[in-house]
């Protein structure tokens, strides 16, 4: 069956609920990036998003629900602290990693026996989850290890006609969910829009952590988010000098001596909003390489930071 781009209207999230109750795969929006949603209690269908995705079998899945109540039914574990995080930042782009009920299959969750669930603060999103009924384990739409969709063309530009994509416009953040693992004491094991000081605002004891192994965070790969092109990050001073007709910068301020320029946004919302559609309108260039401009090493930059250096890594 040739699937399509449709716009998300109500009759075409019934149509994208009952694809994925029949064990398939649909594409929709959420806040941060698009999702490739499937049943997260179906194997064969958790085994389609791999398959499409060519992802590494390793890596977990989130799970998307649209209520706390939802979330407790999937884990085991949940408590105060998981309580006040939800109550701060559901729905919202955090991911609690809990440990998972017998009712998920642990090939949902990268062979593990820890879930990672969140509720994402879009309507389409929190309307598809309602219609379905139940939880829907989503990566980001795209190719694994390329860089992350913001708009159903880029969705469509990875996979063609293979998926019913459901078009909510632009994502909202831009940037993956922040990842809090609450299995003992809690650690953000991949940085996002909510940083680490906010979270210490609501619960103590967080610190953030590299993952020792891909399996114990969604998107938790060294290489990842990458064009095809090679990207190299670079201070002001050396973009300045830079140039070159087949390079394309991506930059804040500074302007290479030649060379096709994307400016991006001064504030790190803003930028991170953009981000990967500039990745993405650079590759489609074709260029020897794309030059990136390094944003500040300040508070609010942390996650593009991180999605910097692994896709040019």
């Amino acid at each position: 069956m040739t699937m399509t781009v449709v716009l998300a209207t109500q009759e075409n999230i019934r149509k994208a609920s009952q694809i994925l109750s029949s064990g398939g795969v649909v594409a929709f929006p959420t806040e941060t990036v698009y999702g490739l949603g499937c049943d997260t209690t179906n194997k064969e269908a958790v085994s389609r998003v791999y398959t499409l995705k060519n992802r590494p079998n390793d890596n977990p899945l989130i799970a998307h629900v649209s209520t706390v109540e939802e979330a407790k039914k999937i884990t085991i574990g949940w408590d105060d602290r998981c309580d006040q995080l939800a109550e701060r930042f559901w729905p919202g782009p955090l991911t609690i990693i809990l440990n998972r009920r017998e009712s998920v299959p642990k090939e949902a969750c990268g062979g593990t026996d820890t879930i990672a669930v969140r509720c994402p603060n879009h309507e389409i999103a929190k309307k598809l989850i309602k219609e379905f009924g139940g939880p829907i384990s989503a990566p980001s739409a795209n190719i694994s290890g390329h860089t992350s969709p913001t708009t159903a063309t880029h969705v469509h530009n990875d996979f063609g006609d293979e998926l019913f994509v459901l078009d909510g416009g632009p994502c909202d953040k831009g940037i993956e969910s922040t990842v809090i693992s609450m299995v003992g004491n809690p650690i953000v094991l991949r940085r996002g829009s909510i940083e680490v000081g906010e979270l210490l605002h609501v619960i103590s004891g967080v610190v953030a952590q590299t993952p020792a192994s891909q399996n114990e965070s969604p998107g938790s790969s060294d290489k990842h988010y990458a064009p095809n092109a090679r990207m190299v990050l670079q201070s002001s001073k050396e973009i300045s000098k830079q140039y070159g007709e087949d390079i394309v910068f991506l930059v804040i301020k500074t302007k290479p001596a030649s060379g096709t320029v994307i400016t991006l946004p001064t504030t790190s919302g803003e930028y991170a909003k953009l981000l990967y559609a500039a990745i993405r309108e650079a590759d489609a260039m074709k260029p020897k390489a794309i030059h990136v401009e390094k944003p500040p090493n300040t508070p609010g930059w942390e996650a593009i930071n991180d999605r910097l250096r692994r896709a040019s890594s």
